[in-house]
C-alpha cells in the first residue's frame, strides 16, 4: 500500500502531465528519485512497484518485487548518497551510494507516458571498491584535493602503473602548442598518416573512434583535422592517434614539459611501437620466451621502441609486418609482463599537477581555452554535467586481459563545479594494478564509473571515503588482507 503523503506527492509531481504530452525534465526526476529513495529505505516498496507500466507489473508481481528489493536492502543497507547523471530526462539515471561499506550502485528508469516500462537498482557490493581499497594498500592508491587541501593521500606516494592516464601530457602538450601557434588544429591531414600506427588487433579504441567519427562525418575524403585526432586520443583512448601526435608533437617537446612542469613521471615510450617490443621475434619456446622479455632492462625497451617507431614512420611492407603481429601479444601473461615496464608515477604528483590546471596556473589563459574542451570532452557532451561543471577534466587507463594476473585500472581527475556540495574544487587520482582478470578487475570494472562519478559529483560521499580510508593510510607498514 501507498502512504497518503507519498502517493499524493507523486500524484502531485505528475499532475501537470495528465491534461497535456508527458515530456520528462530533470526537476520532474529529481523530485521522483526523492521518492523512490525514501520508499527504498523505508522498504515501502510498493510505492516504487505502483510507478510502473501495466506491462512491466505483468512480468512480475509485487510480491516478487519486494521480495528482489528486500535482498538487495540487506546487502546495501539505505541509500545515503547520490548524483543524478541523466545525459536525457526520459531515461533517469542516479548514480548511488549505499551505507554499508560504501558500496555504489545504479538506480534508472525509462518512462512511458508518466509510467516506468523499465526501472532498475543495481548494486555492487561484492567487494564495494572502498572495501577493495581498505584491504589491498600494496595495489592501490588514492590521492583527493578539495579546495587546494589534500584531505587523503592514502598510499599516494608509491608510483604504480599509469596506462593511458599518461595521455594527459600528451594532451597538456597538445594544447601548448596550439595555444602558442605552433600546430594549427583544424588543419586537415590524411587519415594514412594516423594510422601508420594502428594494430587492428589490439587497438579496439581506434577502431571505434574511426567508425563513429565518419559516421559523423569527421572524416572526409579519407582525411581528418588535427583537433579530432586529440580527441579521439582522449575519448577513445586511441593509442594510434597518440602515437601520431606524439609524432607530431615531439617526443623531446613532450618530455621537456613534463621535466618544466615538474611532474615526476618515469619515461614516456611510443604507444603502439611500445607494444610491438614484446613480440617474440627470436621464435623462442614459451617458456624462454617469456624468460626473455621478463628480463628486459628499461633502457632496451626503450631503444627498440624508438626503433619500431621509426620503422613505422617510414611505413612499407616492413612496417605492415609489424603491425600485422600485433595480436600475438594478447596474451595475459605478455601483457602483464609488458606493463611493469610501463610509465609510472604517484597518484600525489598527478593530483598536485592537475589541482594547478585546476587553478589555471603554469600556463596563460590561451593555453586553457584548448586544453579544458578537450580534456572534460567526454563529460561535457551530457547537457546535465555541462550545466554543473565549470570545467572537468579526466583520463582513465587500464590493461586487462582474461587470465591476466597484472591488470590495472587507473584514473586521474580534477573539476570546478558551479554549485560547491560542499566543494567547489576536487582533484582526485586513483591507480590500482597486479589485479587478477577474473576475481578482481572484472568485478571492479564494472562499478569503476559509478565509485569515480560519485567521488566526483557528491562532496559528501567523498567525505565518508577520505573517513574510510584515513585511519589506514596513517599506518606505514601495511599488509594486504
Amino acid at each position: 500500500m501507498l502512504s497518503g503523503f507519498n502517493f499524493m506527492f507523486l500524484s502531485l509531481i505528475l499532475l501537470n502531465f495528465v491534461s497535456s504530452e508527458f515530456i520528462p525534465t530533470d526537476e520532474a526526476n529529481l523530485a521522483l528519485f526523492n521518492i523512490i529513495k525514501q520508499a527504498y529505505n523505508s522498504g515501502n516498496f510498493a510505492i516504487i512497484y505502483e510507478q510502473l507500466n501495466d506491462e512491466a507489473q505483468k512480468t512480475l508481481s509485487l510480491k516478487q518485487f519486494d521480495e528482489i528489493l528486500t535482498e538487495k536492502k540487506g546487502k546495501t543497507g539505505p541509500i545515503e548518497y547520490w548524483t543524478y547523471a541523466s545525459p536525457i530526462p526520459q531515461k533517469s539515471y542516479f548514480i548511488i551510494g549505499f551505507e554499508k561499506n560504501l558500496a555504489t550502485g545504479l538506480i534508472q528508469w525509462e518512462f512511458d507516458d508518466t509510467k516506468f516500462k523499465v526501472f532498475l537498482i543495481n548494486e555492487f557490493t561484492n567487494p564495494t571498491f572502498v572495501d577493495f581499497l581498505r584491504k589491498n594498500p600494496s595495489r592501490t592508491s588514492l590521492t583527493i584535493k578539495s579546495d587546494d587541501k589534500e584531505i587523503l593521500n592514502y598510499q599516494g606516494d608509491r608510483q604504480q602503473d599509469l596506462m593511458s592516464v599518461f595521455k594527459i601530457t600528451v594532451a597538456i602538450e597538445f594544447s601548448r602548442q596550439v595555444s602558442e601557434g605552433i600546430i594549427d588544429p583544424e588543419k586537415w591531414i590524411p587519415l594514412s598518416d594516423v594510422n601508420k600506427y594502428y594494430l587492428k588487433d589490439v587497438d579496439s579504441f581506434h577502431t571505434q573512434f574511426l567508425q563513429i567519427w565518419s559516421d559523423m562525418g569527421k572524416i572526409k575524403d579519407d582525411k581528418i583535422q588535427i583537433i579530432e585526432i586529440a580527441i579521439g586520443m582522449i575519448l577513445f583512448s586511441s593509442n594510434t592517434n597518440t602515437e601520431y601526435l606524439q609524432t607530431l608533437l615531439t617526443m623531446q617537446s613532450i618530455e621537456n614539459t613534463i621535466k618544466q612542469i615538474k611532474l615526476e613521471q618515469t619515461q614516456s615510450y611510443y604507444l603502439s611501437s611500445y607494444f610491438l617490443v614484446f613480440l617474440n621475434y627470436e621464435n623462442k619456446e614459451r617458456e624462454e620466451y617469456i624468460q626473455q622479455i621478463s628480463s628486459f632492462t628499461l633502457q632496451y625497451v626503450l631503444d627498440k621502441t624508438n626503433q619500431i617507431h621509426q620503422i613505422l614512420e617510414q611505413g612499407g611492407d616492413e612496417a605492415n609486418k609489424l603491425l600485422a603481429r600485433g595480436k600475438e601479444i594478447l596474451d595475459g601473461e605478455i601483457l602483464g609482463i609488458q606493463a611493469k615496464y610501463f610509465t609510472r608515477a604517484s597518484t600525489q604528483a598527478y593530483v598536485n599537477l592537475l589541482d594547478q590546471l585546476n587553478n589555471q596556473e603554469l600556463f596563460n589563459t590561451k593555453f586553457y581555452e584548448n586544453f579544458y574542451p578537450l580534456i572534460g570532452y567526454a563529460s561535457m557532451q551530457n547537457p546535465f554535467l555541462a550545466k554543473t561543471y565549470k570545467h572537468v577534466g579526466l583520463k582513465g587507463g587500464s590493461s586487462a586481459f582474461p587470465k591476466d594476473t597484472k591488470c590495472v585500472l587507473s584514473l586521474a581527475q580534477f573539476q570546478e563545479l558551479y554549485n560547491p556540495f560542499p566543494y567547489s574544487k576536487t582533484t582526485f587520482a586513483i591507480f590500482t594494478e597486479d589485479l587478477d582478470y577474473e576475481t578482481e578487475y572484472a568485478p571492479l570494472i564494472q562499478q569503476f564509473n559509478y565509485f569515480t562519478g560519485l567521488l566526483s559529483l557528491n562532496g559528501y560521499y567523498l567525505q565518508a571515503v577520505v573517513k574510510a580510508l584515513t585511519n589506514i593510510s596513517q599506518h606505514t607498514n601495511l599488509i594486504d588482507e
